[in-house]
């Protein structure tokens, strides 16, 4: 392999790889010199060579009242890579203890009014299975036209579609929506008459958790944590089979 394109694999800058050869091959030399022979500016070449330093690939030696530099032997790259493996694995735990912890916390994120809530709908479309919990009657009287057009939507998906619902939604609504959609699609259970009716709807579909006022103030949360969504399903399931 080509060598700079092999140093440069190590993480070497190209400027960093000019200075180093020019180092390995002329041996002791001043940063004037090192700058001009590599035609990079001065300053620069200061910055390399400190960066150089802190590789270990080259040491400092003083040459009467100016500075020099010098390449350590090419083994010291062997030596940087080892040590940065040794650091690697005392830090690896610790690193993969932040990278669960990230996977594991639930993203959060809001909407408010009807338009963005709207959004919360349209992102379950993107599963093949919804469970849901909540009024139908007060989301067909907030959003008729838009409650059409989700059960349509639906349809047209094939995504299975189950609800547990208040008992004032089996008036008309549940009705309309067995008609739209085949039993395939839909199933339906029913709240007890004594809790009445809610004017919230809860939506759960693969790692997502959507919890909807439909009443004023009109807003949603998103929830999106595949812990939190088994424990949800699990919830779901235990009323399901209950009712």
């Amino acid at each position: 392999m080509e060598l700079q394109k092999a140093l440069k694999e190590l993480n070497l800058h190209r400027s960093e790889i000019k200075v180093y050869l020019y180092l390995l091959e002329q041996g002791l030399a001043t940063p004037p010199r090192i700058a001009k022979s590599t035609n990079i500016a001065r300053t620069h070449c200061y910055n390399i060579l400190a960066n150089l330093k802190d590789k270990d690939l080259i040491e400092e030696q003083a040459q009467g009242k100016r500075r020099a530099y010098i390449a350590r032997d090419p083994e010291a790259l062997f030596r940087s890579i080892e040590r940065k493996r040794e650091i690697l694995q005392q830090i690896l735990p610790d690193l993969r203890a932040l990278h669960t912890l990230q996977k594991n916390k639930p993203k959060i994120k809001f909407y408010e009014g009807r338009k963005q809530i709207k959004e919360i709908y349209w992102q379950s479309l993107i599963a093949k299975k919804i469970d849901a919990l909540g009024s139908t009657k007060h989301l067909s009287q907030l959003m008729p036209d838009f409650f059409l057009t989700y059960q349509q939507e639906i349809k047209k998906r094939n995504i299975v579609f189950r609800d547990i619902l208040s008992g004032p939604s089996t008036e008309k609504i549940l009705p309309q929506t067995q008609q739209i959609l085949s039993a395939t699609l839909y199933a339906a259970k029913l709240m007890p008459q004594r809790f009445k009716d809610f004017p919230t709807d809860i939506l759960v579909w693969e790692n997502n958790i959507a919890l909807i006022t439909l009443q004023e103030p009109i807003f949603g949360t998103v929830l999106t944590n595949s812990l939190l969504a088994q424990t949800f399903k699990i919830i779901f399931e235990v009323l399901w089979e209950k009712l």
